[in-house]
């Protein structure tokens, strides 16, 4: 579920869940300009926002962004969708914990562990007058709560493309269980009633044929048979093969390929797919394999993996954006002689040229394709490699004990 994703993102990034947003169905060739122009039109009542990170989910065919905003998110304020290009952008936060739900459940616990109220009253530093007082208040509010939390579902139809107005079951189905949650106080018939008005078409029908059967079905099983139908079918082998063949597209940050493989891990893992224990392992070897890397980092990955230790996922991700950082500023530092020069005399210009020339001829001083990796190499080491310093040196490896150097991948990898 979204809401699930959205909190599993939060805590990779070590971010409050509750200041965060998941922005879903963006279209992949909509442009960063674009979509920073969307957000800004959306979200400014939110206050400020920063984008944390992208990732494209193959089972929506678009991209999800994480977005933090510089505070708690306004319930009031918050947008269910944002106007975006391919039509309107799913937005998913966790959902409310009023006090008055917070009360409700700490008495349900109470009742659970066969204890009342009263018999807790002291321990919990309450006289007894104000927590008899503060039960009735809750019931005598309920009704007027039920009533303010009530909010549409959205649209959903069992369409391959969601129509305008629409919803994709995954967006529907997120929303629609964080309602009957909060409906849980609400009536069986006035819960199936909420379910039945958001259906339209196939969908709609099924749950018609479910009750013309048995009209004491509940909302929840009228849920199920629509998860059953319309959700993610893949099988056990699908979604395995699906981690194990994925790979950095043309273009694609390497940071972005390892938030979208680490969805395609925990999604194998939840599915029984994958043990939860070889998930760095798996990690490590398709960003090993099936991503471009700068000489420093594979170095760096293929040190841990001679030692047998596969980083984590924030290990990694830790690795991959240092590594970005330098490729950044290695760019900056490049670009800055060659503006400088664009702008001087053209006398300067082919003295500089001539000098160039006679220190890259042999016998000439360091500036050749050699030295001049050397010096890359020694300034990549030191920010890729910071993290690795309690490393020991090689003894043995996964692939071949008391190797050296660069293994080899095996074959399938």
């Amino acid at each position: 579920m979204a809401v699930t994703m959205l909190q599993d993102w939060c805590r990779w990034m070590g971010v409050n869940a509750r200041r965060g947003l998941l922005i879903l169905g963006i279209p992949e060739d909509c442009d960063e300009a674009e979509f920073q122009e969307s957000l800004e039109a959306a979200l400014w009542p939110m206050g400020h926002f920063t984008v944390l990170g992208k990732v494209f989910r193959e089972e929506d065919n678009a991209t999800a962004a994480l977005v933090e905003l510089d505070r708690e998110v306004n319930y009031a304020l918050v947008p269910r969708e944002i106007p975006g290009t391919g039509g309107p952008w799913n937005v998913v936060f966790v959902p409310r914990c009023s006090g008055e739900e917070f009360l409700g459940r700490v008495l349900h616990f109470l009742e659970q562990q066969g204890q009342t109220v009263e018999s807790v009253a002291g321990a919990l530093g309450l006289g007894l007058r104000r927590v008899c007082w503060l039960r009735s208040v809750s019931q005598a509010i309920q009704p007027w709560v039920e009533t303010v939390r009530y909010q549409r579902l959205g649209v959903f139809s069992g369409r391959d493309q969601p129509a305008p107005g629409e919803e994709s079951f995954e967006a529907w189905l997120d929303h629609t269980t964080d309602m009957l949650h909060v409906w849980q106080g609400v009536s069986e018939r006035e819960r199936r009633r909420r379910l039945i008005e958001g259906l339209r078409g196939t969908a709609l029908q099924l749950v018609h044929g479910l009750l013309a059967e048995n009209p004491a079905r509940t909302a929840q099983d009228c849920l199920a048979a629509l998860i059953q139908v319309f959700g993610d079918n893949e099988s056990q082998a699908t979604i395995r093969v699906k981690c194990l063949t994925a790979q950095q597209r043309s273009g694609e940050r390497l940071s972005t390929f390892v938030l979208r493989l680490e969805v395609l891990l925990q999604k194998a893992i939840e599915k029984g797919a994958l043990a939860r224990a070889s998930a760095d392992h798996v990690r490590l070897r398709q960003v090993l394999t099936r991503a471009n890397l700068i000489e420093p980092l594979d170095e760096a990955l293929r040190k841990l993996r001679m030692v047998g230790r596969s980083p984590t996922f924030l290990e990694m991700l830790g690795l991959v954006r240092e590594s970005e950082a330098w490729e950044a500023s290695l760019a900056g530092s490049v670009r800055a002689p060659a503006e400088e020069g664009a702008g001087a005399p053209a006398d300067a210009q082919a003295d500089a040229r001539m000098g160039s020339a006679s220190d890259a001829s042999p016998g000439g001083p360091g500036c050749g394709p050699e030295s001049l990796a050397q010096a890359e190499e020694q300034e990549a080491e030191e920010p890729v490699l910071e993290g690795l310093k309690d490393i020991p040196e090689e003894s043995g490896n996964e692939d071949g004990a008391g190797e050296t150097g660069h293994p080899e991948s095996a074959p399938g990898e």
